[in-house]
């Protein structure tokens, strides 16, 4: 045979191809997948602590989803109030229970904060911190999202064929042969092979460990009993085991503030966030709450100034 290593060169150009096009697939596709599947998982450890409901939004969704969290107790508490356009107000006293309820209520004085600024608000950033540090401390956060070694992984695989196609370049080029196509190929191979170098180590942000996530895994199963068999959950019983959270509270820390049970609290609330999202309210009120005085899920009526009160109400 006098084909290079047995190999014509379009053969070796096709299997080449085929191989980056699989290294490609599986670095874009695994990552989501891996994701998707640990948050899917059971869980496979026994929670070693019965989390706070800001530790639980923490775990569930991260610093966003937590600020979120407090913003819907102090609704609930109705300390706080948004109107139709999004703007938060608080009200009543200052809260004295949790110090990150009492940046939130601070950081919205004046009715022109929103959900994306509390969130930004220098005086909430550090109590949503203390938070993340005490589940790190607790192993409950670690930084990364585990796939670090897949990353370096795919560097490796782009490098071995990196190196393959160069020996083959410079066979082919001593014997005269055609090296154009296979040429273009190292070139896109080397960009693919640059880029998962640069991107190897990965997003450092905090992600739930298997200890945190089986948090998560336990609260949703509660909350899901609870909502089956709410006479059940109704008070934590005499063994200090009822339901693990209860409440919008509860609601906006697994699901996050769309999932907030009054629909046009839930929409004015998203309309502040910056989310593209403007949908998914959790209550079959139907109606918005406008100015103008139209029904909340709640009951109650809409008051002046568009603004819905806490507890599902529309307040004046």
């Amino acid at each position: 045979m006098d084909e290079p290593w047995g190999i014509s060169g379009p053969q070796f150009l096709l299997i080449y191809g085929l191989a980056l096009a699989v290294v490609l697939l599986v670095q874009v596709s695994w990552p989501p997948i891996a994701r998707s599947r640990k948050r899917n998982a059971p869980a496979t450890v026994e929670p070693p602590l019965r989390p706070d409901v800001y530790q639980l939004a923490y775990l569930a969704g991260g610093a966003d989803r937590t600020v979120d969290t407090a913003i819907a107790t102090l609704l609930e508490q109705e300390l706080l109030r948004v109107n139709s356009k999004g703007k938060l107000s608080a009200i009543g006293k200052r809260p004295s229970r949790k110090r990150l309820e009492r940046a939130v209520h601070d950081a919205a004085q004046g009715g022109t904060a929103t959900v994306a600024t509390v969130r930004r608000s220098p005086a909430v950033r550090p109590e949503v911190e203390k938070i993340r540090e005490d589940l790190e401390r607790r192993g409950l956060l670690a930084a990364g999202d585990g796939l670090d070694g897949f990353r370096v992984g795919t560097v490796v695989a782009y490098g071995v064929l990196l190196l393959i196609g160069i020996v083959r370049a410079v066979n082919g080029a001593q014997l005269d042969r055609p090296i154009g196509g296979l040429v273009g190929l190292l070139f896109v191979t080397g960009i693919l092979a640059l880029i998962a170098y640069t991107v190897r180590k990965g997003s450092k942000t905090a992600q739930a460990t298997d200890a945190g996530h089986a948090i998560v895994v336990r609260a949703r199963e509660e909350a899901k009993a609870a909502e089956q068999r709410p006479e059940e959950f109704a008070a934590t019983d005499q063994n200090g085991k009822g339901a693990l959270l209860v409440g919008a509270a509860a609601v906006v820390a697994l699901g996050g503030i769309a999932l907030y049970p009054d629909d046009e609290m839930s929409t004015a609330l998203l309309s502040g966030s910056g989310s593209a999202w403007a949908g998914g309210g959790g209550s079959s009120g139907g109606s918005s709450c406008s100015s103008g005085g139209s029904s909340c899920s709640s009951g109650s009526s809409c008051g002046g100034g568009s603004s819905c009160g806490g507890g599902g109400g529309c307040g004046g």
